[in-house]
């Protein structure tokens, strides 16, 4: 198979496709705000844990760094241009996001900051750790509490037979969808 060599090499980390688009979201009980973020991970499955790198001169960095807690929430296709507007637009200068991009916020159960009723998922996590990289930081928390949609989280699974699509960003105003499982199996060996 010939391949083609990825010019500019800035261009590279598309490669590796992040998992779905999330809505990062905080606040300190008086304000709050809401942000898009491609570059996020699951990083430990007992106690649950997530990361994602955010910017910190972003306007949500000082609510993360204060109160330690957020929300991670995740949207599915439906919600592609309000994802697009919150990571397009900041919270300096738009002080409602939510009513902005028609998003209702939701009581969290063991955080002060709301979540995203729209999106089929959320996370109620606390900041464990922010690791200095310069303009950005690598934000590690641990989840508290985690609700789905039954309908398309079953069995501890994401299912994707009553319509599910979530996002996944390309670039600029370009999205992709997961739609579907498929199931793999090991090639048996060679016999020699």
């Amino acid at each position: 198979m010939d391949k083609a060599p990825i010019e500019p090499l800035s261009n590279a980390y598309r490669l590796v496709n992040p998992g779905p688009v999330v809505l990062i979201t905080v606040g300190d009980g008086e304000a709050d705000n809401l942000f898009a973020v491609t570059w996020n991970m699951p990083i430990r499955k007992d106690p649950g844990m997530v990361a994602f790198l955010s910017g910190k001169r972003h306007h949500s960095y000082p609510f993360i760094e204060r109160t330690g807690e957020l929300g991670v929430n995740i949207p599915d296709a439906s919600l592609a241009d309000a994802v697009l507007g919150c990571g397009s637009v900041t919270g300096a200068k738009e002080p409602d996001k939510f009513g902005r991009f028609g998003l209702t916020r939701q009581p969290a159960s063991r955080i002060k900051v709301p979540l995203v009723a729209e999106c089929v998922a959320n996370l109620e996590c606390r900041v464990c750790q922010i690791v200095d990289l310069g303009a950005s930081s690598l934000i590690v928390a641990q989840i508290l509490a985690a609700t789905a949609d039954p309908r398309h989280f079953q069995r501890g699974h994401w299912t994707f037979d009553n319509g599910l699509q979530l996002l996944h960003h390309l670039s600029g105003s370009r999205f992709c969808v997961s739609s579907e499982t498929i199931t793999a199996t090991v090639p048996p060996r060679a016999q020699t």
